[in-house]
C-alpha cells in the first residue's frame, strides 16, 4: 500500500488503526509542506513502523518545472524527512504520477528510486468503498502497488482490501 499524503488528516487515524489491527505496514509518501505542518502526525505514522518516503514539497507537476525547481521540490522534502523523522529515505513518488526523464534523473542523482503505482483506488473521486475493493480485488497480483490517499473511501475500503490480499496469500 502506497499512501500519498498531501492534504487532510481526519482519516489517517482510521487508516493507522486498520493497518495495526491487520499487522500490515505501508509506505507513506509525504508531501513536504504537509510534513512541515503535521510533524507530530508524521511521527505517529513512523513510530508505528511504516516506511516514510518523498512525495515532493508542494504537489506540483514535476514535468512542468525547471531542473532547479524540480531538484528543490525533492530535496526540501528529503531534508524534512531526515530532520523531522530521522529517515534516510530512498523512494520518491512524483505528485499525480507526473514526471519527465529529467525528474527521474534528478531523483536518481539524490539516490532515490522513482516509484509509481500499479493499482489506483481513485479515492480522490470519492467512490463507494465497495467499488474500490472490487476494483483492487479484480486486478490484484504479486508485486502490486496499491495507491491510496487518506480519504474516507480508502479508509473504509482498506480492511476489505487487506483481507482480500491476505486471502490470496499476499503479504
Amino acid at each position: 500500500f502506497m499512501v500519498k499524503v498531501a492534504w487532510g488528516n481526519e482519516y489517517i487515524p482510521s487508516i493507522l488503526n486498520t493497518l495495526a489491527e491487520e499487522n500490515v505496514r505501508a509506505t507513506f509518501f509525504l508531501d513536504g509542506s504537509w510534513l512541515q505542518k503535521n510533524a507530530e502526525m508524521a511521527r505517529q505514522i513512523a513510530e508505528q513502523g511504516h516506511e516514510m518516503a518523498n512525495h515532493a514539497y508542494s504537489h506540483k507537476n514535476m514535468s512542468q518545472l525547471s531542473l532547479s525547481e524540480a531538484r528543490e521540490e525533492i530535496s526540501k522534502t528529503q531534508s524534512l524527512l531526515k530532520e523531522i523523522l530521522g529517515v534516510d529515505n530512498i523512494l520518491f513518488a512524483p505528485p499525480s504520477g507526473d514526471f519527465s526523464k529529467e525528474t527521474v534523473r534528478i531523483a536518481y542523482d539524490m539516490n532515490l528510486y522513482t516509484i509509481l503505482w500499479t493499482l489506483d483506488t481513485l479515492d480522490w473521486k470519492n467512490p463507494h468503498p465497495d467499488w474500490i475493493v472490487r476494483k483492487i480485488a479484480s486486478r490484484l497480483e504479486p508485486g502490486a502497488l496499491i495507491l491510496m490517499h487518506p480519504t474516507e473511501s480508502s479508509s473504509k475500503a482498506l480492511p476489505a482490501m487487506i483481507k482480500e490480499a491476505k486471502r490470496r496469500g499476499y503479504v
